[in-house]
């Protein structure tokens, strides 16, 4: 269903990439990260494995801030990336967050883009805020099994009735969601509409209304208004069109107001010379924000061409004018004023906060202006009464009061369904990378290396300092070592089959992380965080190899005490109720949707306890409960069968009965 869509999407690329080139013309930002535009970018190890929020620009970041702290709070052991769409979102990211998130554009939505951008970050958990929604990349999600959730999400009707009518081109891409809470019961139920089942949807409430100015922002603000003893507005997120009447409006101000500071505050970036030139032209002093911000009595108006600080701007003024709404923009989020307590005034272009502007009316708590005239009757007003402003701001903010703590229940919502790992596992996170040659990478967990090289990964290297311990052979042989504090089993990739006759130990070329030791390694460690009888990873290789392919190696722990079924039936017949906690094991990885692409009696271990382990996840990963399960349990079998007729043939021992065991087997499996 999404061909026809992909195929627009990816015809579409040069015409985004030009749009992206002329918007650089003003704002240079637009030409720089391109390849993340593609998902070409290489990621950090650090940065997989954890969990993707989308805020698509400036207005989902800021609503979304608390939250997003709580979740980085939540979550100490996982990294979390923040993607956006714009510029100024991604450096409003930066500016609230620093390093405590990963910044990334999400990527054009063509197939192959998503598909490298899920392959390369590996997300565990994407939370999407509003109505963000990418067929492909949900359809990618979706596909590898990634949880998503869609929070604050508003659809009007007229959008839903969009996606009614585009379903042949998108396909439905609210059916892709695990589960979605909205603003409101109109979404709710239009959500249902689209058939959602009731099950993935939840009436949470705005985030917007849940947001708190830092108590930081709003004692700098205080300052700002003690320092510059002055009458102070600001006109906040204004647009062409808007800042040569705000520009009228305040010389009208001034008639009454002399010594009257005007913050006026583009929306764009890309716009804040243009803005600083209508100031100049119209005879008004002013100083920069990004170049100076000395505000002195002779300066009517400070440009503030800053990003990440409009909210000290709304905490620093007696009055705000919400740009947007002169034009037919649809008006911008007041909400943020109304948490500074600070008077709000609007034009009445404002259909994209209808709710929140008829709320506001109805309480008698914004003031009305669509014209120069009406905008300095409307500043005058709450500048010359103070007392009435501050009721007016008053009323705003109890109009809203009672919505709050949607930021929390939204938090445990999600750490509900997606628990915190144990502190003692180890996530991908966490584990260290290393390019010790250009074509060479070493993965390691540093609670069983400080440092590593290359050499750790060659059997001459451990036979050298008499650490080798024994060796286990199958297609290959794997080496047992021992290191002052460790006993692990060192394992070269080998080919298989036909192929591997003519070409022992190389691989077609691919990314890194998705290589077989690199793969390998990560699956072991979201096998152990889900408590899944495995053995610990402690270091991976990765070579390209001269000409054409790579080769690879693996580090693992060796489990203590613990031999292979196989050695086991070779000296003596399992007891049934080990043949039960065989069944009942891989029964247990493949509830959790685990598929072991070589579930053989050689890759199942018991140790003296009776505890049963697998081993050797190369080619394996999670997959939808199928046919695929019985399939597994039949590849066991054959391979029991296969050893029962080779010991036969050769006059030795392997005390396998299918009639005796295997039905003990399946009892623990349907245990």
């Amino acid at each position: 269903m999404l061909r026809t869509y992909s195929t627009l999407i990816s015809g579409l690329k040069p015409l985004i990439f030009g749009y992206l080139w002329l918007r650089g013309k003003r704002a240079p930002e637009y030409r720089q990260h391109w390849l993340e535009r593609t998902a070409r970018q290489s990621f950090k190890l650090s940065q997989r494995d954890g969990i993707l929020i989308h805020c698509v620009s400036v207005g989902e970041t800021v609503a979304a801030q608390s939250f997003i702290k709580q979740i980085i709070a939540a979550y100490p052991q996982l990294p979390i990336t923040l993607s956006s769409m714009t510029p100024t979102a991604r450096a409003l990211a930066q500016k609230l967050f620093g390093k405590e998130v990963f910044h990334v554009y999400l990527p054009i939505d063509t197939r192959s883009a998503m598909q490298r951008f899920v392959s390369g970050l590996q997300p565990r958990h994407v939370i999407i805020l509003e109505t963000e929604l990418w067929p492909n990349f949900l359809a990618e999600l979706k596909r590898r099994q990634i949880p998503c959730a869609l929070v604050n999400a508003r659809l009007s009707e007229r959008s839903a009735k969009g996606y009614h009518k585009h379903r042949w081109l998108i396909g439905e891409p609210w059916l892709q969601l695990d589960y979605i809470a909205t603003q409101d019961t109109a979404t709710t139920t239009r959500v249902l509409e689209l058939g959602v089942a009731s099950d993935r949807v939840v009436t949470m409430g705005n985030l917007k209304y849940d947001f708190q100015a830092p108590s930081s922002t709003l004692k700098a603000g205080t300052v700002l208004k003690q320092k510059w003893q002055r009458p102070i507005w600001v006109a906040a997120s204004t647009h062409a069109g808007e800042d040569e009447q705000l520009l009228e409006a305040h010389k009208k101000v001034l008639m009454r107001h002399p010594d009257a500071l005007l913050i006026l505050v583009p929306r764009h970036p890309e716009r804040f010379n243009q803005v600083a030139k209508l100031i100049e032209s119209s005879g008004l002093r002013s100083c920069r924000r990004s170049t100076d911000g000395s505000v002195s009595a002779q300066h009517h108006i400070l440009l503030g061409d800053s990003m990440g600080e409009l909210i000290l701007w709304y905490a620093t003024s007696h009055a705000a004018f919400i740009g947007g709404s002169l034009i037919e923009r649809g008006g911008h989020n007041p909400l943020e004023a109304i948490a500074t307590q600070t008077p709000v005034i609007s034009g009445s272009h404002i259909f994209n906060f209808t709710e929140v502007y008829q709320r506001l009316d109805n309480a008698n708590a914004v003031l009305w202006a669509n014209s120069k005239d009406e905008i300095a009757a409307a500043v005058n007003q709450l500048l010359a009464d103070r007392s009435a402003a501050e009721q007016q701001a008053h009323r705003a903010a109890t109009e809203f009061s009672r919505e709050s703590g949607v930021k929390d229940r939204l938090t445990d919502t999600i750490r509900a369904r997606l628990p915190s790992p144990p502190s003692t596992i180890r996530t991908i996170s966490m584990i260290r990378s290393l390019n010790p040659t250009p074509g060479q990478t070493i993965w390691f967990d540093e609670t069983y290396f400080s440092s590593v090289s290359a050499a750790l990964f060659q059997a001459d290297y451990w036979r050298e300092r008499d650490a080798i311990r024994g060796a286990a052979t199958g297609r290959s042989t794997a080496f047992f070592v021992e290191t002052d504090k460790h006993q692990l089993l060192l394992r070269h990739y080998y080919r298989g089959g036909l192929v591997g006759k003519v070409n022992k130990d190389r691989f077609k070329r691919e990314p890194v992380e998705q290589s077989r030791a690199m793969a390998e390694f990560s699956l072991l460690l979201k096998l152990r965080e889900l408590e899944l009888p495995v053995p610990n990873p402690v270091a991976a290789h990765f070579k390209l190899a001269p000409g054409w392919g790579y080769r690879a190696d693996i580090l693992v722990e060796v489990i203590p005490a613990a031999a292979d079924v196989f050695k086991r039936l070779q000296k003596d017949a399992l007891a049934a109720d080990c043949w039960q906690s065989i069944g009942a094991t891989v029964k247990q990885f493949h509830q959790a949707g685990v598929y072991h692409s070589d579930l053989n009696c050689h890759n199942i271990l018991v140790d003296e306890q009776r505890k049963v382990w697998l081993v050797d996840f190369d080619k394996c990963g999670f997959k939808s409960a199928g046919e695929w399960q019985q399939a597994n349990l039949q590849r066991l079998l054959r391979s029991l069968l296969k050893e029962q007729k080779k010991a036969a043939e050769q006059s030795t021992a392997f005390h396998f009965d299918e009639d005796r065991d295997w039905p003990q087997l399946l009892a623990g499996y349907e245990s």
